[in-house]
């Protein structure tokens, strides 16, 4: 093709999937709002130059009329985040933070007060150490809107610097004039990846591999396929750390291959791999913002590298951090950008879990007709591609009862947003498909899966009534919690312990909830024995 042609295409193919992403993702003044919830902008920069005249952070904040009720609000947001998400207690929640704070080496002491006066309105941006923290575990991040709606406030003068300030947090954020991360993508799809550049992680690279007797391409991909086992078996924090350091060595490695074609070529399509596992294992951990960054590294190596497949599948994994942001919108952007590269990759499989995961983000925005639609093309595509290879960062979708298990998490998903009957109907086919996963697993199923099975089976089977059956497979979910380091498997439990508040009053179910609650709190980050588990009642 014509250089000229084929440069005039990929430009046009920009502006298309941008104007995709606009139309229905429309930037605001100090942020980007999808789906009701807004990602914005700080400002620290501006703090420390002009003082008190933006300095609205806990304890000088900025008051005015109490807002927890105002529909949307911060507040609002995070007591519904807290109660319906987590199921926990305000004082439970202060002690998650502070677990965080702990592991993150972050000095604060949160405390039952500081939820109440955070959830009433009565401090509406707390410090930036507690909106990193927030932010860490997934919960929402108060906006700049709120500030700017303040009395007295110099609103033009606030918008100037807010437009210009360095630091952004989340999906969906601005990098000063220029493009969203969402929108930056869509270009680094069918263009260059050199504009995700602001996206990337820092890493401290060491000039040479920690250890370039034994570090080479084969050690590389072993080691990564080895923390991907890990990972699915013991969870995200089990392999985080360690990955890191094997990125940053294999990083030093990359640069020393210059003049390698074929096995530079090779090892970048491997840092690619390992970098979107780190950024898999991050947000498995609650680390979004960590887990962002890597997955973009690992996208922008990928795209260099030209691996189709690769890059549908760090798609995946971007969206799957929106899916737990509860940013449907966005998630759901996500992974129709990625069927793009995987409609043209020569390893298959990929098309047919972000059809899966489509379907996922249209349960959680009540679109059952579309979650169907998405549900059906996922199954095409899984018989499409039975004879086909799967690659290895694809393979787990593929492991026996994978699919269904997830397809139970979408109706579970669609049943939080029904009402009567028909909530009814889709958390008993969640419950339904759980054990139909269970029912067809084998001993290379992740067990991290495994317990996701168990925990939805126990969370619809209270939200039905039958509590016998629940209480049984809720503590066969306890006696696994310790052995899967993993914060979603946190999350999941603070549904089921909400799920059964609502459902029974019965002392044991008091009891169970209490138990289930400190043991998320206290939950150490060291993975044990792992033994095999299947559903512990039909």
């Amino acid at each position: 093709m014509d250089p000229t042609v084929s440069g005039c295409w990929a430009a046009a193919a920009t502006c298309f999937a941008i104007l995709i992403i606009r139309l229905d993702y429309q930037p605001r003044l100090f942020g980007e709002q999808v789906g009701g919830c807004i990602r914005t902008a700080t400002y620290p920069a501006a703090q420390e130059e002009w003082g008190p005249l933006m300095d609205v952070t806990d304890p000088d904040t900025l008051r005015g009329t109490l807002d927890a009720g105002a529909a949307n609000s911060w507040g609002q947001r995070l007591r519904t985040y807290r109660r319906a998400r987590l199921g926990l207690s305000r004082g439970d929640f202060a002690e998650l933070i502070n677990d965080r704070a702990r592991r993150d080496s972050v000095n604060v002491a949160c405390s039952e007060r500081h939820i109440a006066r955070w959830e009433l309105g009565e401090v509406r941006r707390p410090s930036k150490s507690y909106r990193v923290l927030l932010a860490a575990l997934g919960a929402p991040v108060p906006e700049i809107d709120s500030v700017l709606s303040s009395p007295g406030l110099n609103v033009g003068f606030a918008r100037e610097v807010v437009s210009q300030a360095p630091e952004f947090v989340g999906a969906g954020t601005r990098r000063g004039a220029d493009a969203t991360l969402l929108e930056a993508l869509a270009t680094a799809v069918v263009g260059s990846a050199d504009i995700l550049t602001p996206w990337l992680p820092s890493l401290d690279v060491p000039e040479m591999p920690c250890d370039t007797g034994c570090l080479d391409l084969d050690a590389v991909r072993s080691a990564t396929s080895g923390l991907r086992e890990r990972d699915q078996r013991h969870g995200g924090g089990s392999v985080a750390r360690t990955a890191v350091d094997l990125l940053k060595s294999t990083t030093a490695l990359l640069a020393g291959y210059r003049g390698h074609t074929t096995l530079a070529h090779a090892l970048l399509v491997a840092t690619a791999d390992l970098a979107r596992l780190i950024g898999w294992a991050y947000h498995d951990i609650g680390d979004q913002h960590r887990a962002r960054q890597y997955a973009t590294m690992a996208l922008v190596s990928a795209r260099r590298a030209g691996a189709d497949s690769l890059v549908a599948s760090t798609l995946y994994v971007l969206g799957r951090i929106s899916l737990i942001e509860r940013d449907p919108r966005v998630a759901l952007r996500m992974f129709q950008l990625g069927q793009l590269p995987a409609q043209d990759a020569t390893g298959g499989g990929e098309s047919a879990r972000l059809y899966a995961n489509e379907a996922w983000a249209h349960a959680m925005m009540g679109d059952v007709d579309r979650m169907r639609t998405a549900l059906a093309r996922a199954e095409d595509e899984i018989a499409r591609v039975a004879d086909h290879p799967i690659d290895p960062w694809t393979r787990v979708f593929f492991t026996p009862g994978e699919f269904t298990g997830m397809r139970s998490v979408i109706y579970n998903e669609y049943a939080l947003t029904a009402r009567g009957q028909t909530a009814q109907h889709y958390t008993a086919e969640a419950v339904d498909a759980a054990r139909a996963s269970l029912a067809a697993s084998t001993p290379g199923r992740p067990a991290r899966s495994i317990l996701f099975d168990n925990i939805t089976i126990a969370t619809g089977t209270f939200r039905l009534g039958q509590i016998d059956d629940a209480v049984s497979v809720a503590t066969a979910c306890l006696d696994m919690t310790g052995q899967v380091d993993s914060g979603r498997v946190g999350d999941r439990l603070g549904q089921l312990v909400h799920a059964a508040s609502l459902a029974s009053s019965r002392s044991d179910v008091r009891d169970l909830c209490q138990t289930i609650r400190r043991a998320v709190r206290t939950a150490r980050h060291t993975p044990h024995q792992l033994t095999e588990h299947r559903l512990a009642t039909a």
